[in-house]
């Protein structure tokens, strides 16, 4: 059960910080950011449609933001925590 909770906390915590990143990278003016994040952090979290959803999202950024810029150094830098491992 303690394990349950903690794996919970994890996931609402990580996807608060990608949620973050996604509002700054649609303050910046992002365009690509600005027509793809619509997933809540609590949806991303607790449901397999939004972790679903928030994948399906993550990737499509990644392909138009290759496809704007010829590769993907704003993806890293929209979300700098998930390319360290």
């Amino acid at each position: 059960m303690l394990n349950r909770i903690r794996d919970l906390i994890t996931e609402v915590k990580d996807n608060s910080q990608m949620s973050r990143d996604m509002d700054q990278a649609i303050a910046s003016g992002d365009r690509e950011a600005m027509s793809t994040f619509r997933t809540g952090t609590f949806a991303a979290a607790l449901t397999t449609e939004g972790r679903e959803a928030r994948g399906r999202e993550v990737e499509e950024y990644a392909r138009k933001v290759v496809e704007a810029d010829g590769g993907g150094g704003r993806f890293h830098r929209t979300f700098p925590r998930r390319d360290r491992d």
